[in-house]
């Protein structure tokens, strides 16, 4: 986005006459301020970057500019230049807000994982990361969701820089946060295109390349520790919103990549997670994890594709897999059909769910779906020798085809 007083943010040490004017407050109206968010959406954030800014329903503040907006943590950010300039930046004009002591650590953590994000798809990254954070092209079919995981991943950082003033939350300087989808949706850089049910399973897929984890006792400080439980009523609750903040290289993104198909609109259940990465990881890593499909549905998906699995028919549609669902779990039939998807997420299951129209253009053998409509979904199995026999039998029909089913068989 453009801004007006970008070149003169980038430059503020040689400036600050001039940025003191753009920042002129009240103190008394700041100096309660614990987090970046709540101070610039107190202040003239627009006057300040050089945009038009406006509140929302919510009552929170957006920056304008030509036919687009922004959240003012990461618009002012781009004219600041990073998260690292923000400790020099608030002790000189906003001193009256306390930074913790590992705030330093936090803006400079947050920097070093920005900055190592893939710029395209000609960076240097791994074709791990790629695959979630960078489109393929323009006609990628999952171009929204990767961009959204990488605008949930720079919010994630953003959350370790917003929190100025308060308590140091781990052991280790900087890494520890607090996160929840409402924090995380004022640090999207287009929040607009966020839902929070995408913010959840965006953050469960971050959490399973660990790139952050739920934060373990040992890991925190006394403050942390407060933070791990609250009081509901005459109950104490745990709370699962204390983070720790991983490094983007170190972070295993195989893990994801190898083991999930990216759909951010189909959550991925703790049974699921379970049978994948083990009983320990799951209950102490993912214990907020409920609902989704359970161990009896997987074995039924299991059990079928194993009798067509090396084969390149259609193992069944996906309304008779959600019928059989809905019947074994008495679950309602949105339900039933939101868990097949979920099933079709996970690669190590094998399966996938096409249109009959498209099974049939990728060589799948529909002689028994001849009744079924065009549109009708079918579950297909996508082993290597399924996708082999689809194939051979494109191996006389257009090269396209040929080209999209090769990539399919290296997913």
């Amino acid at each position: 986005m453009k801004y007006e007083n970008k070149e003169l943010l980038m430059d503020w040490q040689n400036n600050i006459d001039k940025v003191a004017e753009l920042t002129k407050h009240s103190p008394v109206r700041t100096a309660k301020k614990s987090r970046l968010s709540d101070l610039l959406n107190t202040v003239s954030t627009g006057k300040i970057v050089g945009a038009k800014e406006k509140k929302e329903l919510n009552k929170k503040k957006v920056i304008l500019t030509s036919n687009s907006k922004a959240n003012p943590v990461p618009a002012f950010l781009e004219c600041l230049g990073s998260p690292e300039q923000l400790q020099g930046f608030l002790k000189m004009f906003y001193p009256e807000m306390l930074q913790r002591e590992d705030y330093k650590q936090a803006c400079s953590i947050a920097t070093s994982n920005i900055l190592q994000m893939p710029s395209g798809r000609g960076s240097g990254a791994s074709k791990a990361v790629k695959n979630l954070f960078v489109p393929a092209n323009r006609y990628d079919p999952w171009r929204a969701d990767k961009k959204l995981m990488a605008d949930v991943y720079q919010a994630v950082n953003l959350l370790a820089a917003n929190q100025v003033t308060g308590h140091q939350l781990s052991k280790e300087p900087g890494r520890g946060i607090y996160i929840t989808k409402d924090l995380i949706m004022d640090m999207l850089e287009h929040p607009e295109k966020a839902t929070k049910a995408k913010i959840a399973n965006s953050l469960t897929l971050l959490r399973i390349a660990s790139a952050i984890h739920l934060a373990q006792p040992d890991e925190l400080s006394d403050s942390g520790k407060k933070l791990m439980e609250f009081n509901n009523g005459s109950k104490l609750v745990k709370s699962h919103h204390v983070y720790i903040l991983g490094d983007f290289n170190t972070a295993n993104w195989e893990l994801v990549s190898d083991n999930f198909t990216l759909n951010l609109n189909t959550p991925i259940s703790k049974e699921m997670l379970i049978q994948l990465f083990g009983e320990k990881v799951a209950s102490d890593y993912f214990p907020d994890l409920s609902g989704g499909v359970g161990k009896r549905e997987i074995n039924f998906f299991m059990g079928i594709k194993a009798q067509k699995g090396y084969t390149n028919e259609p193992i069944m549609t996906a309304k008779a897999a959600a019928d059989t669902i809905s019947s074994l779990a008495s679950v309602k039939d949105r339900t039933a059909r939101q868990w097949v998807d979920e099933v079709c997420t996970v690669k190590p299951v094998e399966m996938e769910k096409l249109s009959k129209a498209s099974a049939g253009r990728y060589g799948y053998e529909l002689k028994g779906y001849k009744d079924t409509k065009p549109a009708e979904k079918l579950l297909v199995p996508t082993t290597k020798e399924a996708l082999r026999m689809c194939r051979e039998k494109l191996a006389d029909k257009n090269d396209k085809l040929k080209k999209e089913l090769k990539v399919r068989m290296h997913r």
